[in-house]
């Protein structure tokens, strides 16, 4: 059995992202200058709840995948920049799957699941950089649409609406212009021009993203109840294994955006099962679909996982856990 790892709230690493992305159809790449970017951040962490929105950025630079990746890994004295750097052909190099600083002073910011206070962006949004120097340069179809197929995944990722989503511009619009210009956005998508530097109309980021989901986006859950948190086990059917999360205990009495890890042997006949069911801030969760449909965030490694009923593949536990 593996060393037993405890989640550790205000240290949420999104290290699943390529998986995610994948299956919204985005490529992504890793290479030997944004390796490890599963354990990546900036000096604070990891994220201490999901991030509120997505921030949309442009580099303000004509350089090279590498020589971006570079400088904002390894060279700037903010690194690292952005938390994924979207290129011209709609492919993602991630960067940091902890909290990073590319937001910067700006807000607040009013999204679906809450508020990002005053210059706190770089601790509650997730920001995107994509390629583009930001002063006219094309920007391609195929990185338009894979940056509304990001934007999409990650919502569903997080738990926050489609529309949760802001430009830099409008974050912080005293000081920022980006994703800029308008008038260099290739394809049926044109968004509208909103100053003299022709950043994008975030309200038309906003509709497109609605549009391309094809639905009015609503609240994926209540809101949470204020500074009341639950224990969850998870125990998965035909496994002798179990999960235990935490997360915000919600006004119908469930418990979503989990954060679990793997625990150990179990459901069946098991102490810990038995001597916490009754316990008052402990939830069992059942696994239904619905629950396996919501975003659920694994904290460890599914290729550590070997139990009496066998070795775990990472395609059994994705199936599991993300289905």
């Amino acid at each position: 059995m593996p060393t037993r790892r405890a989640v550790v709230v205000g240290n949420i690493y999104y290290d699943l992202l390529i998986d995610a992305l994948q299956e919204a159809g985005v490529q992504c790449h890793v290479n030997d200058i944004n390796e490890g970017w599963e354990r990546r951040s900036r000096s604070s962490g990891g994220f201490s709840a999901p991030p509120l929105g997505v921030c949309w950025h442009h580099t303000a630079s004509s350089a090279s995948v590498n020589s971006d990746l570079d400088y904002m890994i390894h060279g700037s004295p903010d690194r690292p920049i952005g938390n994924m750097l979207l290129d011209r052909d709609g492919f993602v190099w991630p960067i940091a799957a902890g909290c990073a600083n590319t937001q910067g002073k700006g807000g607040p910011t009013e999204f679906s699941r809450g508020t990002v206070p005053l210059d706190q962006g770089n601790t509650t949004m997730w920001g995107i950089e994509a390629q583009n120097n930001g002063v006219g340069q094309a920007w391609p179809v195929d990185q338009i649409d894979a940056y509304f197929r990001c934007n999409e995944a990650l919502a569903q990722l997080f738990g926050n609406n489609i529309t949760d989503c802001i430009s830099h511009q409008g974050y912080a619009p005293s000081r920022k212009i980006d994703p800029a210009t308008a008038a260099a956005v290739e394809g049926p998508w044109q968004p509208a021009s909103i100053n003299s530097s022709g950043t994008w109309s975030y309200s038309d980021i906003r509709a497109e993203a609605w549009n391309r989901a094809g639905s009015v986006p609503t609240p994926p859950t209540p809101t949470p109840q204020e500074d009341e948190m639950a224990t969850v086990i998870l125990a998965v059917e035909g496994r002798n294994a179990q999960f235990i999360g935490q997360g915000p205990l919600l006004a119908d009495g469930n418990v979503h955006n989990l954060f679990v890890t793997w625990f150990g042997p179990g459901p069946d006949g098991n102490p810990f099962l038995t001597d916490h069911r009754a316990a008052p801030d402990t939830r069992i969760q059942p696994i239904t679909m619905e629950t396996l449909k919501r975003d659920i965030v694994f904290l460890g490694n599914p290729e550590e996982m070997n139990d009496s009923t066998g070795p775990w593949r990472a395609e059994d536990f994705y199936r599991v856990i993300r289905s």
